[in-house]
């Protein structure tokens, strides 16, 4: 009878809760944020799978890592155009689980931002990062299709254009397998050139001739250390430089690996390839035309010389690599017009790494915001402070033109 009794005045209060509920109150939209990108989440369920965005959302990949204890962790493998897709982050998080479940492993998110329409793929692969010569024990790829904002949208006849032109242009990665090889591609092609290096001996790859600046865009020599556990030296890595088939021709890539101080040596390792450029050359008014002003304007090392449009109260921001461990810095030389363009923003982002280890590089990014229409330089120099004349010193030069 107790029992009873209890049961019926648990469903009379659960009643009662109820109806002094409100009825509408599951019935509230729950809007977007206006102000913050769409962000788009890839998870493992995704592999292969093509998944499209449009410029200026957010791509955001989740992979669940294999069990802590085996030191297992995913990292992205080359393969990504940076014209396309522009890397913003990657954060590993250990996963919940109830206290005393022995920890299963972590969960890493990498964030990409849309740049421009095209097409591209994401390919990670899961290891350990200091076993390079083995084959990951599992790899997670996914097509990626970028199209035009909704308020940048081409017209269908533009938009057919742009596709077709997407889907006939090509990336060939070439490796030092390649070397002395002749290769033919398409005008609008990307080559792309890795080639293992250490850089903690002092050696790097820099080109030893450029090809014909009429018929291929040369790119600056980037490194990306492989993947190693906290604390560990002397690691290893990879040198990519990539070019782009602008015309019709014939001209070679050389590249050599040396110490960028000893000019009289020959390069301990040497890299030629052959390159042939066949179709049609774009019409010289295209080629010539710089790109349309707009609201935000994103640049990195690559974009080094570059002349760039951007709209009054607009803004330019410049994400550089830089390790101040190292003691060099990206310092302003001050030629900035600053009535034209005001400093906003001058930031430095530690890149993520194991707890403990030290000399870790990152980002700078700094910021400015376009006050009026004209012309103005921003000049940085890469250097010690009390080396300013240096030969190890790197500038960087973009011309803004506020409209």
């Amino acid at each position: 009878m107790k029992y009873t009794i209890f049961l019926a005045a648990a469903v009379l209060f659960a009643a009662f809760r109820l109806a002094a509920a409100d009825p509408k109150a599951d019935l509230q939209p729950n809007l977007p944020n206006p102000d913050e990108p769409v962000e788009i989440r890839v998870t493992t369920g995704d592999a292969n799978k093509e998944v499209k965005a449009k410029v200026g959302e957010i791509i955001v990949v989740e992979l669940e890592s294999y069990a802590a204890d085996n030191y297992y962790s995913w990292t992205e493998t080359p393969g990504r155009s940076d014209s396309v897709l522009e890397a913003e982050g990657r954060d590993s998080k250990m996963r919940d689980y109830p206290i005393g479940m022995v920890r299963v492993g972590d969960k890493t998110t990498f964030r990409y931002l849309v740049k421009a329409p095209g097409k591209t793929e994401l390919t990670f692969g899961c290891g350990r990062p200091w076993e390079q010569d083995k084959p990951p024990v599992s790899s997670f790829s996914v097509k990626i299709i970028a199209e035009a904002s909704d308020a940048n949208a081409a017209t269908p006849a533009d938009a057919k254009s742009d596709a077709k032109a997407a889907s006939a242009s090509k990336t060939y990665e070439m490796t030092r397998d390649d070397n002395g090889r002749t290769l033919k591609v398409k005008v609008g092609d990307v080559i792309r050139v890795k080639l293992k290096s250490n850089r903690t001996t002092g050696y790097s790859w820099a080109l030893t001739g450029k090809p014909d600046a009429k018929i291929l865009k040369s790119g600056e020599v980037e490194y990306k250390v492989d993947e190693h556990p906290a604390g560990m030296v002397g690691v290893g890595g990879n040198d990519f430089c990539t070019f782009t088939a602008l015309a019709p021709g014939k001209t070679e890539i050389s590249l050599g690996y040396a110490r960028p101080w000893e000019k009289d040596k020959e390069p301990a390792q040497a890299f030629r390839l052959t390159v042939e450029v066949e179709g049609a050359a774009a019409p010289a008014a295209d080629a010539k035309a710089a790109p349309a002003a707009t609201k935000e304007v994103r640049l990195n090392d690559g974009d080094n010389g570059k002349t760039v449009k951007v709209a009054v109260g607009g803004t330019v921001t410049l994400t550089l690599e830089s390790n101040p461990t190292t003691g060099f810095s990206w310092t302003k030389t001050d030629k900035v017009d600053k009535d034209i363009l005001k400093l906003e923003k001058n930031d430095y982002k530690e890149k993520d790494h194991p707890a403990g280890m030290v000399g870790v590089g990152g980002t700078t990014v700094i910021v400015y915001r376009a006050l009026k229409k004209g012309k103005a330089k921003i000049d940085l120099t890469y250097m010690q402070p009390w080396e300013p004349d240096s030969k190890f010193n790197t500038d960087y030069t973009v011309t803004v033109e506020v409209e």
